[in-house]
């Protein structure tokens, strides 16, 4: 496997764990009045830059020469 596939596939797993941990905390924090507006939109904003490289990368993949 390439460099770049394996620093996408853990990327990919980041950007999903981030998310799942940001709906439990959402929901938890409903629950038991926490309030964790300034740790969920941290977390917005590192999965939300993780998928804009990942996506990105995807979009404008350059040709790898020979």
């Amino acid at each position: 496997m390439k460099k770049i596939e394996k620093i996408k596939k853990i990327a990919k797993y980041v950007v999903n764990t981030l998310n799942m941990i940001n709906m439990l905390l959402l929901g938890l924090a409903e629950i038991w009045g926490w309030n964790i507006d300034k740790i969920s939109a941290t977390i917005i904003v590192l999965a939300g830059i993780g998928s804009t490289w990942f996506t990105t990368g995807k979009l404008f993949e350059t040709k790898e020469e020979k």
